[in-house]
């Protein structure tokens, strides 16, 4: 049969502030992921509009020439 768990030797034998500390540090590094993640996105996009306005530009002047 498999012991018992006890929690308070569990509670007592874990350091809670670093944790919290660990804890912390992988919500931030998740964080920092899906800002870049939405930041490389908006490049991206700013990019291909860019790159569209320069070629209606370029249409435009070569349908007026």
């Amino acid at each position: 049969m498999p012991d018992i768990l006890d929690l308070d030797k569990l509670r007592a034998s874990c350091d809670l502030h670093k944790f919290r500390l660990f804890e912390r540090e992988l919500e931030q590094a998740t964080d920092r992921e899906a800002f870049e993640r939405r930041r490389k996105t908006e490049e991206d996009k700013r990019a291909k509009d860019k790159r569209a306005r320069k070629k209606r530009l370029k249409a435009a002047s070569q349908a007026s020439s």
